[in-house]
């Protein structure tokens, strides 16, 4: 799946990855995912612009909390939403700089320690 950035086309690269089957407990501890998201930049040399954001968050149509985050990066973003009582997490990494996306999937999904996921690749441009 992983793709190389032709710079002279293209903007960047936008993973999006639906993660299932994964510990309540694990998408509710915001230290955890807050480490995650300050480890991810630096493990695939990303750089942070500003503090990781994380917010415990319900509403109307999810009464159970979960949790919604992101961090800023000079070459984009990193976010997350958690739906702890269905297993689940939607995540987007996007960046202007090239990443090795196949190993992002395999660090996340080891980190969530995820049945399944499903991952979509695209390059913006």
């Amino acid at each position: 799946m992983s793709k190389t950035l032709d710079k002279s086309k293209t903007w960047g690269k936008h993973l999006i990855i639906d993660a299932y089957g994964i510990e309540e407990k694990k998408l509710k501890d915001g230290k955890t995912i807050r480490k995650l998201l300050n480890d991810l930049p630096e493990k695939f040399k990303m750089r942070i612009l500003g503090k990781v954001v994380i917010e415990k968050v319900a509403s109307e149509h999810y009464p159970d909390w979960g949790l919604s985050g992101f961090v800023m990066l000079y070459e984009s973003h990193i976010s997350f939403h958690t739906w702890p009582k269905e297993g689940y997490v939607a995540m987007d990494l996007y960046s202007c700089k090239d990443f090795d996306d196949e190993s992002i999937n395999k660090y996340l999904k080891e980190f969530w320690k995820a049945k399944k996921m499903n991952v979509k690749l695209v390059i913006r441009g």
